[in-house]
């Protein structure tokens, strides 16, 4: 309740702001987090130190600027109405010849992405292209405030089509991929007991199946795209890359064919991304907890 009622003040309150101030403000709510958060950043950067093979102070580095970043991407997705009419400035689509050979197959298309950089705005950026863009999406706990903003701002503002994880989710799906639509997956979430263990940078981890079994049951091409904030923190670029199910597994075997060879081969194009990034992926996020504290494993 404290959050809906708190929630409009927030928003206003970016919006009265200059862009730039905006993001300086969401990025030191961020790190002022990163500050009072101990436990859950002592955590995050233990995970960075195993998943890269680096030292306690270079991943306490990255996690604080992961925390920065991801206060900027929630000050940007406040101030979404304002950016719209700018949002062809601010964020540079790369590789989009590659989407579009994916959907002249005449059956969608199935994107990977990942929590990097602002994944919302690159979203609303791909819309104003003239893309459906439809992500699946698990409703928060809080319906009523931040999940009803978040749908709203998804929906209404950038203009997306979500597709709710459970219920009917697939007749749903089949309809969005057989009207064209782009179905768009975070891949990086831990699966828990739903998933396939696969590596994932490395560490044993429980990845999503669905991205893979959707491909096996509908045949639409996946197709890997990231967003990516540029050095001046300002602007972004979505990078879409090769057609992914078009490329063999280790074994020679076509995309799908073998679950965790497929999965294997979606991890390493999240790890490599991740790997370039390491400060704009959102290290909050446990990917291994499941993986590593289960027997099923």
């Amino acid at each position: 309740m404290l959050g809906k009622r708190l929630l409009p003040f927030v928003v206003c309150f970016f919006n009265i702001l200059p862009h730039r101030v905006a993001l300086g403000l969401g990025s030191f709510l961020g790190t002022a987090l990163w500050f009072f958060s101990k436990r859950k950043v002592d955590r995050a950067e233990a995970r960075c130190v195993s998943a890269l093979g680096v030292g306690v102070t270079h991943a306490r580095r990255v996690v604080k600027r992961s925390y920065a970043n991801m206060g900027k991407c929630v000050a940007e997705f406040a101030l979404l109405n304002r950016l719209l009419p700018r949002l062809e400035s601010l964020v540079a689509i790369e590789g989009k010849q590659h989407l579009d050979e994916a959907l002249k197959r005449g059956k969608g298309a199935l994107v990977m992405t990942a929590h990097i950089d602002n994944w919302e705005l690159g979203g609303a950026r791909m819309v104003a292209e003239g893309y459906v863009i439809a992500p699946f999406y698990t409703p928060q706990r809080n319906k009523g405030g931040v999940n009803d903003w978040i749908v709203s701002r998804r929906t209404e503002t950038a203009g997306m089509r979500i597709i709710p994880s459970k219920g009917f989710a697939l007749r749903e799906a089949f309809r969005a991929l057989r009207d064209g639509s782009v179905l768009t997956f975070l891949q990086d979430l831990d699966a828990r007991e739903d998933g396939v263990c696969v590596p994932f940078l490395g560490l044993p981890a429980s990845c999503a199946t669905g991205l893979v079994k959707m491909h096996r049951k509908f045949g639409s091409p996946v197709v890997p795209i990231v967003v990516v904030r540029e050095p001046d923190g300002v602007h972004h670029k979505v990078v879409v890359q090769e057609i992914l199910s078009d490329m063999a597994d280790e074994d020679g075997n076509p995309f799908g064919v073998n679950m965790e060879k497929s999965l294997k081969m979606c991890n390493n194009v999240l790890g490599s991304w991740i790997a370039n990034h390491p400060e704009q992926w959102m290290w909050l996020l446990d990917k291994w907890r499941y993986a590593l504290r289960s027997r099923s494993f």
